[in-house]
């Protein structure tokens, strides 16, 4: 009996599980947000403002350079707003093989990661009070998109926040996720990002931050 009863208790343990993981999941990642690549205007301190620009490599060193921004909620995925610019290079990095505009057309999937930013970043983005940062978010999101062109492809936006400087109180996120972002273009896939670069002499550009604006 005592064999009996066990048996019973694990067989409900593993069908709640998965529905436990699953709410807990979509709690994590309920609501709307906001991508951006992002302007650092200054980094002295660090302040942040819409419209930058970010850079992936293809397999043979040539390049696409993107800006944008959107919206979207990770239970709608055709409930998406957005786009940018997009310029193409070829592996020299300076001669533009093409150029125009892209649309977000859905959502494929978006996953919150643990992480935040850095005490002392000024945020203009979504300025909801001066030097309230909770609303930004780490995490990965993939977005299908079409090319002024014609062409569709798949675009990946990676945030790291960065924390600190008490790194107990305010943690990084973890050192697997990158900053910025990779693209595909038809049969083109730039996989490879160009990171930001921070030191010795911190460049503009290459950064991204996902705001959270209303949870459910």
């Amino acid at each position: 009996m005592r064999t009996y009863r066990r048996r019973i208790w694990i067989s409900i343990i593993l069908l709640v599980l998965p529905l436990v993981f699953a709410l807990s999941a979509r709690a994590n990642a309920d609501g709307k947000y906001r991508w951006d690549i992002v302007h650092i205007s200054s980094f002295s301190p660090v302040t942040a403002f819409p419209g930058g620009f970010a850079s992936a490599l293809a397999n043979d060193g040539s390049k696409i350079t993107v800006t944008g921004d959107g919206t979207f909620d990770p239970q709608e995925p055709d409930e998406v707003t957005g786009g940018g610019t997009w310029t193409t290079f070829a592996p020299d990095g300076t001669t533009v093989t093409g150029s125009g505009t892209y649309s977000v057309q859905q959502l494929v999937r978006f996953t919150v990661a643990p992480g935040v930013q850095t005490a002392g970043f000024i945020d203009n983005i979504v300025p909801t009070a001066p030097g309230d940062l909770t609303d930004l978010r780490s995490g990965l999101l993939l977005v299908r998109i079409a090319y002024s062109d014609g062409s569709k492809g798949i675009l990946v936006v990676s945030c790291h926040l960065n924390g600190g400087p008490d790194f107990v109180a305010r943690p990084a996120a973890p050192a697997s996720i990158f900053e910025g972002i990779t693209a595909s273009k038809g049969y083109v896939d730039y996989w490879n990002r160009v990171p930001p670069i921070g030191a010795p002499a911190p460049v503009d550009g290459n950064r991204t931050l996902f705001h959270i604006l209303s949870q459910d």
